[in-house]
């Protein structure tokens, strides 16, 4: 799961991503209308958690351009800007749910559950392929019947393979499904991650395989004969 924190508090929105950081997915912090277009033009989101004022201008009409997305994320308004009036301009625009400040984490985090369970792409619950299965939206694996608890960027991995099985994916794109753009990515870190992740399925009992493409990306192939 991506999610896009849209907040000009530099302490509130490092707040927001150490909360989010317990759906165990990827956290995107902007601080402006123009870096949230810059990053929407880059990565498709799950979740989006706004602030109203922003320096470059009020965000309803991010929003508004979220709400219309055919592959649309669950919007949260997070903001001081809460009265009556407010609110109903959120949900107009498009807003799934409105929040004021200051806030409970507790409630916040039910709040951001609760809207993820509505349906919006109908993604599955489980992405499985021979004796694999993962848990959408945590690092919960079960691998020939055993289960496991894989690492946080392992999980991410096995995740934007399953979804394209017998599939290339690239490397391009499984940095994306796997690092925020804040992140500092050494040159072999993600090689270092798939290699772990594909020695974990082996070892478990795991009948599918990574597979190295050279200098396109990796596909996730069975090892059982067809």
């Amino acid at each position: 799961m991506r999610s896009l924190v849209i907040e000009d508090e530099p302490q509130i929105g490092a707040y927001l991503g150490r909360l989010l950081g317990q759906l165990h997915g990827i956290v995107d912090i902007v601080a402006s209308v123009s870096d949230a277009r810059q990053a929407l033009s880059n990565f498709e989101y799950d979740l989006a958690i706004v602030d109203r004022m922003l320096p470059d201008g009020d965000a309803l009409d991010i929003v508004t351009a979220l709400s219309q997305l055919p592959e649309r994320p669950a919007i949260i308004m997070l903001t001081a800007k809460d009265t009556k009036e407010d609110v109903i301009d959120g949900l107009n625009s498009g807003a799934d749910d409105y929040l004021g400040k200051p806030f409970e984490p507790q409630e916040f985090i039910a709040r951001v559950r609760a809207v993820l369970r509505r349906p919006r792409r109908l993604l599955p619950s489980v992405l499985s392929f021979g004796n694999v299965e993962l848990r959408v939206g945590t690092n919960e694996a079960i691998v020939a019947n055993n289960k496991v608890l894989l690492r946080r960027r392992e999980a991410l991995i096995l995740g934007a393979l399953l979804m394209r099985r017998d599939r290339v994916v690239t490397r391009a794109a499984l940095i994306e499904a796997t690092y925020g753009f804040d992140d500092e990515i050494e040159s072999n870190s993600l090689e270092a991650q798939v290699s772990r992740l594909r020695k974990r399925l082996a070892e478990l009992g795991g009948d599918v395989e990574i597979r190295s493409m050279r200098g396109i990306g990796y596909i996730l192939r069975t090892t059982q004969i067809r």
